[in-house]
Order: C-alpha cells, then structure tokens, then sequence
C-alpha cells in the first residue's frame, strides 16, 4: 500500500483520529487495526510499526483525551486564586469533563473506563500526575502533601471513578461534590498540625 507522506509523529495522530471516528461511528469494541490502516491507505503490517497492537493504539486514543482533561486541570493549578478554591474548582472540572464525555461521547468514555478497570499504564501515568498536581495544591494551602492527595482521591471516588459517572452531570450532583470536598478539605485543616 502507498505511505502517507506523513512524518511518524503525524501518522501516529492520523491514526488516534481514524480510530476515534471509528470508535465513535461502530464502537469501542468493534475497532480493528486493519479497518484503520486501509483508512490510512497502509499497510496493516505498516500500522504496526507505530502501535504494536489494538491495545496501543486504544491508549494512544485515551492518552489523547487525558491529556486535554491535564491542559484544563493545569491552567487551574496555575491560576491566582487561593489554593483552597484552586482545589475545588480543579475536582469540579474533572467531574464535568468525564460527565460530559460520558453524555457526549459514550463509546470513548466506555474505552477510558475499560482502560481504568484494567489499570492500564497509560491510565497510571495520569493518574500519578493527578495526584501530583493535587498534592501541589494542597501544600500550598497548608493542607498536606502527597499522601494527604491520595486520601481524597479515594474520599470523592464515588464522584471521579469513570465506572461511577452516568450520563451525567446530574442534577445536585457537583454541589454534592463541592459538599463532601469542603467536609474533607476541613479535617484536613483541622488534623494539619497534628502531622506537621
């Protein structure tokens, strides 16, 4: 089959774009490499040269969406508000965009979510980065560090677990969130110097 013309990097995009469209017109589980490299006017044994398996290639499509959903929670970490609000307005955004997602485009969230269920690598990685950038925040308001961050990640599971996010956002849902958050956000204030 004829090559692109595109650089390696390009390729690899055409293709994470190819497979979201085929993800979305036929769903997750019916995407096949081949479908994609005839799309991409390749081999199928040319597609292999940038994704070793189906699996690859649905990280790369996961890693695509993650990392739009880190530039949003970045800008906030980096904003001038006080970091007790950065924090809320940061768990607050990470659960509208996997509600939206969930509402807007299922057949991606369900790969995310199965990619989360099987603990993925690409998954962890974004997951450490969470939580780094959580543990930022919260030292910076005097609240804790890194293990501080994995204790309210697992707290506000309930409402940042993919297989826990329905079609939402639902009604009350992310008051619900700001509640609990402002509940733990307080125990930790008020446990901060008992562990200084």
């Amino acid at each position: 089959m004829p090559r692109t013309g595109l650089t390696p990097e390009a390729a690899r995009q055409r293709a994470v774009e190819i497979a979201v469209e085929r993800i979305r017109a036929h769903g997750f589980a019916k995407l096949r490499l081949a479908d994609v490299a005839r799309e991409m006017g390749v081999s199928h044994a040319a597609l292999y040269g940038h994704f070793r398996d189906k699996a690859a290639l649905l990280d790369a499509v996961t890693e695509s969406w993650l990392a739009e959903a880190r530039s949003r929670t970045a800008a906030i970490c980096a904003g001038p508000e006080p970091a007790a609000e950065r924090i809320e307005a940061w768990f607050l955004e990470r659960y509208r965009l996997k509600s939206a997602r969930a509402r807007s485009d299922p057949e991606i969230f369900f790969g995310y979510n199965e990619a989360t269920c099987g603990a993925r690598p690409v998954i962890q990685a974004h997951l450490e980065r969470m939580t780094d950038e959580l543990a930022g925040l919260l030292a910076e308001a005097g609240l804790g560090g890194a293990a501080e961050a994995v204790l309210l990640e697992e707290a506000l599971t309930a409402f940042l677990h993919p297989s826990l996010i329905t079609s939402g956002p639902e009604a009350g849902r992310a008051a619900d969130l700001t509640r609990l958050l402002r509940i733990v956000l307080a125990g930790l204030a008020a446990t901060a110097g008992e562990h200084g």
